[in-house]
């Protein structure tokens, strides 16, 4: 019996963990298949290491001078339905492609991983999900 309740108080100990670490602010909104959004990085791009998957919205190309014509710019999917366009957003991702960038309001999933200072994000792979229209 005894060993049920110092069970028992583990698992209570262990969920106030997970249940403070969720209340820091900082929530991670993970879509199906582990796919991340453009907020969910916003923060700390630089914090994920290794290959990820990013879900966003393309919002054209960088308007700087002297950034690469391979790299192209994505939102947070939320952001753009809401505004209605793509000038509006919180933080904008520079993503790195070699192939055939998408078109802008093309809604993506961009795999690969971040360069050591967080920016821009090496995409191997460029999935367009959808063409977002509001007509």
């Amino acid at each position: 019996m005894k060993k049920y309740i110092i069970a028992f108080a583990a698992i209570i100990f262990m969920a106030g963990i997970g249940f403070i670490s969720l209340g820091n602010g900082k929530t991670k909104t993970v879509k199906e298949g582990g796919t991340l959004s453009v907020n969910d990085i916003s923060a700390e791009p630089s914090a994920y290491k290794g290959t990820i998957t990013i879900n966003g919205v393309v919002a054209g190309k960088s308007h700087f001078r002297n950034v690469p014509q391979n790299i192209f710019l994505i939102i947070e999917t939320s952001e753009a339905k809401i505004c209605k366009q793509t000038g509006c957003a919180r933080f904008y991702l520079p993503v790195q492609f070699e192939g055939k960038a998408p078109q802008e309001w093309d809604e993506v999933n961009v795999t690969g991983s971040f360069v050591e200072n967080g920016k821009p994000f090496i995409a191997t792979k460029v999935d367009v999900l959808r063409h977002l229209t509001f007509k």
